[in-house]
């Protein structure tokens, strides 16, 4: 360090005041040093553009070092002056960015020679763009009305799917259930061919009818071929043939299009017995053999007593556009150990829309083991109420049915409602008042299942007349009296003929069309029982049955709940009902002319035969 603050004396210039004081005066006193003289300023001396004094050189190499260091700035700082902008450097494709990828073209570019730099030119605006010149006004105008079109297409969309939202919430049901199903004899019903029988185009013709009462199904009895048909209806020679007099396949397959189209499906009944004596043992069985790699399944070849005349039935008439069928006679083949296998196999082959019914003495007497066969492959179970019995019997009866099998889960077959059919006698005739087949039908709309009405049972239609007993010798077919209709007068006389029918009344047919109104669009009516917390009971109550008045009444969970009180005896009763009900609504009933109007259970009033529908307030 001090050889770099060292100073040669001997090397230093010579100072005026150098010479003119010593060196003690002139650091002591500058100030008073004379100025210099004046032709110094006119004849400066040059001053030396290298400094004489000498360094070290260490320091000497220090200095050079930052000579070095400050041209190479300046170099640099010239360079980046002459380099291009950083926007340029970076829309070039010479830098590399891990999170962009290069693509082919760029590579090959990069890899075969220098990449041009992005070239950013701009044209100068013209003075006018071409949409200057359009109409703006009109542009405007459009584009407003456009939108306000669109909102009001929007809101009326709104509107439309609001509107079509359903207005009620009621639990579904299958057709079978809960409907209203019309038994009809064909020979006696109408006959489209102005003849002595009626036939399937007379069916078809009369089905705005069925359509007005409300009927969903209608149940065929028996339409096949028998040697003297329709006297002897229930002795039939083929499954699959029709009675000539009814008509061939293509009209059935007409009339069942016909009412299929009008929401109206058609069940047969299907004579089992006495046709089958003994039922098929047709089964599916398992075979195996080398060639085999697991089971399969097949039916045997069929020798003659495999043959199933039912199952033939079965496959003929689902063809042709049967929706179900009634296996009349089977309760007599209770005991065949064919029984099981051939329900089952029946089952399957008309699928979960298609249904089949039994009577109820097969369901009674069904041995055990087979019972949850029965139960499980069974839609429709065919139960008579015999309303001649009275109040007490008739409650009875619905009481043991609703605590019963039937009504003990969900999934069991519905109950088939019937107080008349082709084997009994006529309901105006078994009734003990003149005319109560109105009051009868609107109890029977009432219960909790799948009612069913027997042709001519809506008007109060008599069996034949024959006061002198000239037709004993058809005495088990007086029941099935031709049907008559207003303004038709017919051209022949009927097959089963007793003399004019007159007591007859079209009115009451009114009174079930508006009952069947309520009765579909009220669950507490054509529901059959409320499933609640693993509990499943039937929804119906009898809260009245006395001296042959029978009060009943129909719930179900949030909805209006439904009486029906019913005079079964043959003079005019009168009860106090105010403990077990207050008061109500009459909507059907008594009588086919009667309005509705409030009504009190204080003193409720009903001539023989008269039912009243009431919803409770």
């Amino acid at each position: 360090m001090d050889s770099f603050l060292r100073v040669n004396q001997q090397t230093l210039p010579a100072s005026p005041t150098n010479s003119l004081i010593p060196d003690d005066v002139a650091s002591i006193c500058p100030l008073i040093t004379p100025s210099p003289p004046t032709n110094a300023l006119v004849n400066p001396e040059p001053e030396p553009n290298e400094p004489s004094f000498t360094i070290g050189e260490e320091l000497a190499a220090k200095l050079k070092e930052v000579r070095d260091h400050d041209k190479a700035d300046s170099a640099s700082s010239s360079s980046s002056a002459l380099a291009e902008p950083a926007c340029t450097q970076l829309l070039n494709h010479r830098n590399n960015y891990h999170h962009i990828t290069k693509t082919e073209e760029t590579e090959l570019q990069e890899a075969n020679g220098k990449t041009q730099p992005l070239q950013l030119t701009f044209r100068n605006p013209p003075d006018n763009y071409f949409f200057m010149s359009w109409n703006w006004p009109l542009i405007r105008k459009i584009s407003m009305w456009t939108l306000l079109a669109g909102l009001a297409a929007m809101v009326a969309l709104v509107i439309a799917m609001i509107s079509a939202l359903p207005k009620t919430c009621n639990p579904p049901t299958q057709w079978y259930q809960g409907n209203l199903f019309y038994e009809i004899f064909p020979a006696s019903f109408y006959s489209g061919s102005q003849q002595m029988e009626g036939d399937l185009r007379g069916i078809s013709t009369k089905a705005d009818y069925l359509v007005k009462l409300g009927v969903r199904a209608v149940r065929l009895n028996s339409i096949f071929n028998s040697p003297n048909y329709p006297k002897d209806f229930d002795n039939v020679t083929s499954l699959t043939e029709i009675a000539k007099s009814l008509g061939d396949l293509e009209d059935f397959k007409n009339m069942a299009t016909h009412l299929r189209s009008k929401n109206i499906s058609v069940v047969l009944d299907l004579p089992v017995y006495p046709y089958v004596k003994r039922l098929s043992n047709k089964r599916i069985k398992e075979l195996k053999n080398e060639s085999d790699t697991g089971p399969h399944e097949f039916l045997r070849t069929p020798r003659e007593d495999d043959l199933d005349a039912i199952e033939d039935a079965i496959l003929h008439w689902t063809t042709n556009g049967a929706d179900g069928f009634y296996l009349k006679g089977l309760e007599y083949m209770m005991n065949d150990p064919n029984l099981a296998s051939s329900l089952r196999r029946w089952k399957k082959i008309l699928g979960q829309d298609r249904i089949l019914m039994i009577n109820e003495a097969l369901f009674r007497n069904c041995p055990q083991p087979i019972m949850n066969i029965l139960l499980n492959n069974v839609d429709l179970i065919d139960i008579n109420i015999d309303l001649s019995k009275g109040a007490t019997s008739v409650s009875k009866q619905i009481f043991n049915l609703q605590n019963g099998t039937l009504f003990s889960k969900p999934g069991m077959p519905w109950i088939h409602w019937s107080i008349g059919n082709v084997y009994s006698r006529r309901l105006a005739n078994i009734l003990p008042y003149a005319n109560g087949t109105l009051g009868a039908t609107l109890l029977e709309l009432m219960l909790p299942g799948t009612p069913s009405i027997f042709y001519g049972d809506e008007i109060g239609l008599q069996e034949i007349s024959d006061t002198e007993g000239e037709r004993q010798d058809i005495k088990h077919l007086h029941q099935l009296t031709m049907m008559p209709w207003p303004n038709h007068r017919l051209n022949v006389l009927p097959w089963i003929y007793g003399g004019a029918v007159t007591s007859y009344n079209f009115e009451q047919t009114d009174a079930i069309s508006k009952m069947m109104a309520l009765r579909m669009e009220s669950p507490s009516i054509y529901m059959n029982a409320v499933y609640k917390e693993g509990i499943n009971k039937a929804n119906v109550e009898v809260k009245y049955a006395q001296n042959e008045f029978l009060v009943l009444q129909r719930w179900y969970p949030r909805r209006k709940a439904y009486v029906v009180a019913c005079n079964l005896g043959s003079e005019r009763l009168s009860t106090d009902l105010s403990t077990l009900l207050y008061a109500g609504e009459v909507v059907v009933g008594p009588r086919a002319n009667s309005k509705p109007g409030t009504i009190s259970f204080k003193e409720i009033s009903l001539w023989p035969g008269e039912s009243v529908v009431i919803v409770l307030n």
